[in-house]
């Protein structure tokens, strides 16, 4: 069952070729990998507000930030109690003919479903829900052991799967998509933001902030951990 499950993964991308299990792999912390044409350039430390850039597509490599583990962990913290609050809080309340209807994104989500619509429910719970959680979670994990000065048990799975899952991430998505709804019903119902689409709003930004610090430095500080 365990050797099913490694295969699973492997064959996603989050785990090692099962034929080199117990075997030592090559590491190569001075090395960068173009995410767009697999070009590998030379790691070079980047002063703040610098970017590197492939020298062959022009993709950005990395940004030189000014936040490090404790900045991200705390981004990371603030993230996981808004997502909370934004998933706890009413995200509108709509006052219509008489008629007072307050619902959470998870009851919107519920009600998506049961008017038949499985496949919108399925895609918002996803994009708006699992990912975003699950982005948050795995920075969790990475960043409490850096910020302790070690790396976390799993380490590449964790930022295998933080690599993938990031692109499904879509809260912003979401919002725009709230928000001309509200704009919409407005002339046809009194219409009232609720805390709830406020959380989402700080958690794009916040999310938008995690993802422009990249990757690549969180790599540099578990190679110098593991040193």
């Amino acid at each position: 069952m365990a050797l099913n499950l490694h295969h699973l993964l492997w064959r996603w991308g989050w785990a090692d070729d099962p034929a080199l299990r117990g075997e030592k792999v090559a590491i190569y912390p001075g090395l960068v990998i173009c995410e767009d044409c697999d070009l590998v350039h030379a790691r070079q430390a980047l002063a703040l507000g610098e970017v590197a850039r492939c020298t062959r597509c022009n993709a950005v490599l990395g940004r030189g930030q000014r936040l490090g583990p404790q900045g991200q962990l705390a981004l990371s913290l603030t993230a996981l109690m808004v997502f909370l609050m934004g998933n706890l809080s009413n995200i509108v309340t709509l006052d219509l003919g008489g008629m007072h209807v307050e619902s959470t994104l998870p009851e919107a989500i519920a009600q998506t479903w049961s008017t038949g619509q499985q496949a919108v429910a399925v895609l918002a719970g996803a994009t708006a829900v699992a990912f975003p959680l699950a982005v948050i979670l795995l920075r969790l994990w990475v960043l409490v052991p850096l910020t302790l000065g070690r790396r976390s048990a799993a380490f590449l799975p964790a930022m295998r799967a933080l690599h993938w899952v990031t692109r499904w991430s879509m809260v912003e998505v979401f919002l725009l998509g709230t928000l001309v709804a509200i704009v919409r019903s407005a002339g046809l119902a009194s219409v009232v933001p609720g805390v709830g689409i406020f959380s989402v709003a700080v958690l794009t930004l916040l999310l938008t902030a995690l993802h422009a610090a990249g990757l690549h430095g969180l790599w540099q500080h578990a190679d110098e951990c593991a040193a």
